[in-house]
């Protein structure tokens, strides 16, 4: 891989009141994720290329305008009665629900940062998670919230919608895990675009987001998924980049680009079945500042959401790195087997046949 690098302007949001989300150190989401990503990124000496932002908490308004007021009420509660656990997955502790304000907040600062500021790119270094918290919590039929309180990438393009009267956002979702409370969040909704890559439902938590959920009323046509097989490797990660998901956000031309940062499909991650390596997240940044470069879209945040292995704090530091023009850990690039590839590709096609060509004009994939 030859990659040139970028000279974006780029901001990081963190705040060790993160850390207060005490989870066990056995669960998987745990202080100690965030405490590896700063620690490679000090090592990198990448913190000294950029301003470090602290984090600002939402108003309950704020996450109002996603989640349902009962459930919002519902999660205060549980963590004010001393629960350690709102579900078998999601462990909380007495200070979440002032830890998850600050990770919504903070995804909204970010925005404010890129939009108000001299930044091209900010990174929310934030925890906990937050894609699969839909409007009253598990979305979709889900079991659990999988770690997640309030959803901060869409609570961030609420914001930008209500109060900033922005009327095309894309959510690009390069988490492992699909995103169910996100596409339940936007599914009505064509201001925001949703595109996720994630391994299939039927092989991965939270068993959704399937090539013929396109959305529905105005969102038709708005949501979309390429959920692909277990141990898809860099080369087949590659063309759906550039088949599917930089066609139609060139055709979408969005105001802004939040992604949801995910690093668990990386072929490390102690909890998913994927074989991407470090190479497939600078491929996403790669993809980024082309689309700054042509004018597509001008603004870009990640939002950190899953990664609970070497992937997380490598891909962190890689993505960081490249926008600040520093040198980058370096890992062989991963490829698919013959029938993985096969498979992968089969479900780019139906992408293109079900969803691009359909809604989009886009022909060719």
């Amino acid at each position: 891989m030859v990659l040139e690098m970028s000279n974006s302007s780029l901001c990081i949001v963190y705040d060790d009141v993160f850390l207060k989300h005490n989870t066990d150190p056995y669960h998987p989401e745990r202080p100690q994720r965030l405490i590896d990503v700063m620690r490679v990124l000090k090592e990198g000496n990448v913190l000294s290329k950029v301003k470090v932002e602290k984090a600002v908490k939402a108003s309950i308004d704020d996450v109002l305008a996603v989640h349902d007021e009962e459930y919002v009420k519902y999660v205060e509660r549980a963590i004010t009665s001393g629960k350690r656990y709102l579900d078998p997955d999601t462990q909380v502790s007495k200070e979440s629900f002032e830890v998850a304000l600050y990770a919504a907040g903070s995804a909204i600062l970010g925005c404010k940062k890129v939009l108000e500021e001299d930044y091209d790119v900010c990174f929310i270094l934030e925890r906990p998670p937050g894609h699969h918290a839909g409007k009253s919590g598990a979305a979709l039929g889900a079991p659990t919230l999988g770690f997640c309180l309030f959803n901060n990438v869409a609570i961030a393009a609420k914001y930008l919608v209500n109060e900033i009267g922005l009327t095309r956002i894309a959510i690009f979702d390069f988490d492992c895990h699909h995103g169910n409370g996100t596409q339940e969040i936007f599914y009505d909704d064509k201001s925001v675009l949703y595109i996720s890559t994630h391994q299939d439902g039927r092989t991965a938590y939270p068993g959704t987001g399937f090539i013929n959920e396109v959305g529905e009323g105005e969102g038709v046509g708005y949501n979309i998924n390429i959920p692909l097989p277990p141990f898809t490797a860099d080369d087949l990660y590659k063309e759906v980049l550039n088949k599917v998901v930089s066609k139609v956000l060139r055709k979408y031309k969005p105001e802004i680009l939040l992604l949801s940062a995910g690093f668990d499909a990386h072929k490390d991650d102690p909890i998913t079945s994927m074989n991407l390596s470090l190479n497939s997240f600078l491929e996403i940044a790669e993809l980024v500042k082309r689309l700054k470069e042509e004018d597509v879209t001008r603004k870009a945040i990640f939002v950190l959401e899953g990664g609970y292995g070497p992937g997380l704090a490598q891909g962190v530091h890689n993505i960081v790195a490249y926008f600040t023009n520093m040198p980058l850990i370096r890992e062989a690039e991963t490829s698919s087997t013959n029938k993985v590839r096969a498979e992968g590709l089969r479900v780019i096609s139906e992408v293109c046949e079900e969803v691009l060509k359909p809604y989009w004009g886009l022909e060719a994939c």
